[in-house]
């Protein structure tokens, strides 16, 4: 067991892996629980040789508990305001400005007394630790436009021009140190080993100018054109394409748009139709979600040796990094049918992202691994579909019910130097490859398990040791697919093994309306998304001294026991619990999602015109094979994180109850 293993401080998942023979209180001399909790369970170290203790998670909430210790706070101030003036009856001005503060005071502390040593990597162990963050961050927004709009006869025409500005302003400093000498001051001071100071100066500005030309002929014929360009401190100095003004680059961006609305033809005449139009777009946008500093090479402080403070190389820029470019092209159609008891919206899309950010690997003579790059590439396609229907239309009673489904499909087309590479996530490796989808999980394909020595030895399969001595599969152990057919097995037996992207997914609902009640009832759902089961790598690993899942009563133990869970073995050897599809798993659900119930009170006064009374409950119910806490979830925004469960806690059922005052 590795002693950094000994640094888990997160109270649920201690709660799952310490023994279940263990007690957070101790025992009395009389052999009864006592109101003292237990110290940190150190019954392995002398054992194993190692700092392998797990902490009191109670411990944890109470020595962690105070405003100086495990405390945040958070202020936000908004001001926004939105002027408008009419020049004349076709002419206008609107503006809209706002003002946000965002402060955030943070700190964090694990206490001395009911937890273990904390193992620092490759320097040496700690009693405790304390760390503080304050930030800042001012945004300011500015949106001024024109607007002009005429109708002559059947003719109907506006235009939108105007400016937009945006400014982010952040600044945050931590402090981080070890052993504050007790768990009553743990404040940050000159005294503290290991001391780590940071921070950061992050600046954003964007600027944009757009105008929109939007006509439609008797609400029948749709046009619409337009065309912005916006630039970003975000970009380098020496960006390909676009246009130079200023001194800066900018990106264009155009969109144009078409819709006829056939039911308004004279000509048209399905008795069934109520409306019916079909609409075609393409149009080129902008992402400039890029590392505030991806194009300026920078050095910051580093402490060598824990003792002396200098300067190290922190990014290699790429002056030439840019927007990422998505070409989106779009046709569909809505409809209403059987007078308006049928809604149909009906979408289609095919996207092309280029100059797609991504990390490229740089020279081993750097003493860095990657800088940003915009050599990437991505094909998306899709489709989504609205139905809706009206089942009831009395004078008291309303019933509508309807569903939605969507689908995408996207495609790696060009990576740095035409290289695949995978990234590690909670162990998971994760492919980019040009013409693959983005997120699959890459990894070692499983056959169950072998139930005796004679199956294993008739298939032969190894694994070679640190020393380069063969070491063969024996029963017990997990059957991995030989995917080269020479008995080795390695890296070059890994292959795609999961895919987090769903087949489908959208919502259902339905809406009834009897007299003042209104009722709401919202499902949502996902269907053939693969995902990561981290915690049960973890609780059913069989390598570890954590606690086990239930799963683990049935692992194989003897001579011929069919099971497809393999042998305990500490320190797993063989690597039975390696990153493969035993920890894959179908994560489609179907969930109710949200039932709203609300009644509404007839009042009428000068400054009242009604009440509405709601109850609302949510995370009701979730029909799912996935074994995790939660099929809904996700470990973070990124593309590569899709599909992958960390085990943080799920969100459970709850009722709000509100009162809305319709003044």
């Amino acid at each position: 067991m590795a002693p950094e293993e000994s640094n888990v401080f997160s109270p649920g998942f201690l709660s799952l892996i310490k023994s279940p023979f263990l007690n957070p209180y101790q025992y009395d001399t009389n052999n009864k629980l006592s109101g003292f909790l237990s110290d940190a369970d150190d019954y392995l170290d002398e054992v194993l040789g190692t700092t392998a203790s797990l902490a009191n998670p109670l411990y944890i909430f109470e020595n962690g508990e105070a405003r100086n210790k495990n405390y945040f706070e958070n202020s936000l101030i908004n001001l926004a305001i939105r002027p408008a003036y009419s020049i004349n009856s076709r002419l206008s001005i609107k503006g809209h400005f706002s003002y946000t503060l965002v402060n955030t005071n943070e700190n964090y502390y694990i206490p001395m007394t009911g937890v273990p040593k904390i193992v620092i990597p490759n320097v040496g162990l700690a009693e405790n630790m304390v760390q503080s963050l304050y930030s800042s961050q001012i945004s300011l927004f500015a949106d001024l436009r024109m607007l002009w709009q005429k109708q002559s006869g059947a003719n109907n025409t506006r235009i939108i021009a105007g400016g937009r500005y945006m400014n982010d302003d952040y600044s945050g400093n931590t402090q981080m140190g070890y052993d504050t000498g007790n768990d009553k001051t743990p404040n940050i001071n000159s005294n503290l080993n290991f001391k780590k100071v940071d921070g950061a100066e992050d600046v954003w500005r964007s600027l944009s100018y757009y105008a929109n030309l939007d006509y439609n002929y008797a609400e029948k014929y749709y046009l619409h054109a337009g065309l912005s360009m916006e630039t970003s401190s975000r970009f380098g100095r020496e960006v390909q394409g676009g246009i130079k003004l200023g001194g800066v680059s900018w990106g264009l961006f155009p969109s144009v748009a078409a819709a006829w609305v056939l039911s308004s033809e004279d000509w048209f005449s399905l008795a069934a139709v109520d409306y019916l139009k079909f609409n075609l777009a393409y149009d080129i946008s902008g992402n400039d979600d890029i590392d505030y500093y991806a194009a300026r090479t920078y050095f910051g402080s580093s402490v060598f040796m824990n003792r002396v403070t200098g300067l190290s190389i922190q990014n290699i820029g790429n002056t030439s990094i840019q927007w990422e470019s998505t070409h989106r092209g779009g046709a569909g159609l809505e409809a209403s049918l059987f007078k308006e008891r049928v809604g149909i919206q009906l979408n289609a899309f095919l996207a092309r992202t280029d100059n797609l950010l991504t990390l490229k690997k740089l020279n081993s003579v750097t003493g860095l691994d990657y800088n940003w790059s915009n050599e990437g590439s991505l094909n998306n396609r899709g489709f989504d579909l609205a139905l809706n229907f009206k089942l009831l239309n009395r004078k008291d009673f309303n019933w509508e019910m309807g569903f939605s489904m969507g689908h995408y499909q996207n495609q790696i087309t060009a990576l740095p130097d035409n290289e695949s590479f995978t990234t590690s996530i909670y162990g998971a490796e994760i492919l980019s490859e040009i013409g693959r989808p983005a997120g699959l999980f890459y990894g070692y394909e499983s056959q169950g398990v072998y139930a005796n020595s004679e199956t294993a030895a008739a298939d032969g399969l190894y694994l070679l040791s640190k020393t380069g001595s063969k070491v063969y599969f024996g029963a017990g152990d997990v059957k991995f697919i030989d995917q080269d057919n020479n008995k080795e097995i390695n890296a070059d037996d890994k292959v795609v093994i999961g895919d987090p992207n769903p087949d489908l997914y959208g919502n259902i609902f339905t809406n009834i309306n009897y007299r003042r009640f209104s009722l709401n009832v919202i499902l949502n759902y996902s269907l053939g998304n693969d995902a990561y089961n981290y915690q049960r790598s973890q609780l059913e690993s069989g390598s570890k001294f954590y606690n086990q899942s239930l799963a683990m009563l049935n692992r194989w133990t003897n001579e011929d026991q069919q099971t497809t869970i393999p042998r305990i073995s500490y320190k797993d050897e063989m690597g039975n619990s390696r990153f493969s599809d035993r920890w894959i798993e179908d994560a489609s659900y179907l969930r109710l999602k949200t039932v709203r119930l609300s009644y509404n009170l007839p009042l009428s006064t000068t400054y009242l015109n009604g009440l509405t009374l709601w109850a609302s409950a949510n995370n009701l119910m979730t029909l799912t094979r996935y074994l995790g806490s939660d099929p809904e979830f996700s470990s973070g925004n990124s593309v590569l994180c899709q599909g992958i469960d960390r085990g943080m806690l799920a969100f459970g059922p709850s009722v709000v109850l509100g009162i809305k005052f319709n003044l």
